[in-house]
């Protein structure tokens, strides 16, 4: 039976609880002989779930720290602020040989110089004292069916590119929101690239493996930033890793940050029920500014 909850001392223990749990006969069944075919969607889909999250019933957690720049036609690229925080996805085998997650996401954006989190900032292009809001999100629920997804491999390598291309409606609508909103429409390109090692993959016993992530997002202006109708936008950057013992692989500042902010965010598989986000909670906890 899947616990809804894990003690402290489980996830410091972290991924190594994790990567051995020996429920799904049959995903072991397709790794033996430590061979896999990535170009059979059902070993594909599993070879995914390893590698992002696990094949087994439980949660995996992805330490990430990054920059967010500005680009402008005018004033070219500009380091902003930094971004840092943990991701929790919550997964379970599915049907039809696919596999669940929920994914929830808490940080903070930082000072890149001392990493801490920011009240304030000054904005590199407009000069002004920006007030960011908290990072927070999900949950976000997505099946991972059985697909050739295009890994790359060498030797005891592989890699997987996974980009998402996202065109929504501004919850801040430009005419109210005249410094916050950047129009009616927004638009995201997420690449998010996973790199593990084969040998693990294709270890019957692990359901679980070592994971690190590259992040590349291109978005238009966060709302904190005011750069309202402003040619130009963001360029996100961040690295990370699947974490294997939370107390070793995370800052301990940000561990207390999240404990603080979300408590039992890295011991419950339901941290909380309504969907968040960043633009949400700027509409929520910030008032319209003039030009």
């Amino acid at each position: 039976m899947f616990r809804s909850k894990f003690n402290r001392r489980q996830m410091i223990g972290g991924m190594g609880a994790l990567t051995t749990l020996s429920q799904l006969s049959d995903a072991k069944e397709l790794f033996t002989n430590q061979q896999i075919d990535l170009n059979d969607p059902v070993q594909n889909a599993l070879a995914y779930a390893k590698l992002v999250g696990t094949a087994a019933r439980s949660m995996v957690h992805i330490y990430y720290k990054g920059t967010i720049f500005g680009m402008t036609p005018d004033e070219g690229v500009k380091p902003m602020i930094g971004h840092t925080g943990v991701l929790k996805g919550v997964w379970k085998p599915w049907i039809n040989d696919s596999y669940y997650y929920t994914l929830y996401d808490v940080g903070y954006f930082m000072d890149l110089e001392t990493g801490l989190p920011l009240e304030e900032f000054e904005n590199a292009f407009t000069g002004e004292i920006n007030r960011p809001v908290k990072i927070v999100g999900g949950p976000f629920d997505r099946v991972i069916k059985p697909e050739v997804r295009p890994f790359k491999v060498r030797e005891n390598e592989f890699w997987l590119d996974e980009p998402a291309y996202l065109n929504f409606v501004n919850k801040l609508d430009p005419k109210i929101w005249t410094k916050a909103s950047t129009g009616e429409k927004l638009s995201f390109l997420y690449v998010e690239t996973y790199h593990g090692n084969l040998s693990d993959l294709t270890n019957p016993e692990m359901m679980s493996i070592p994971m690190t992530i590259t992040s590349t997002h291109n978005t238009s202006w966060y709302p904190f930033f005011l750069m309202g109708k402003r040619p130009g936008g963001h360029y996100w950057q961040a690295v990370g890793k699947k974490v294997q013992n939370l107390e070793s692989d995370v800052p301990e500042h940000l561990i207390r940050y999240i404990e603080k902010e979300s408590p039992g965010y890295f011991e419950s598989e339901k941290p909380w029920k309504k969907r968040k986000g960043t633009f949400q909670a700027y509409k929520d906890e910030r008032q319209p500014i003039e030009d």
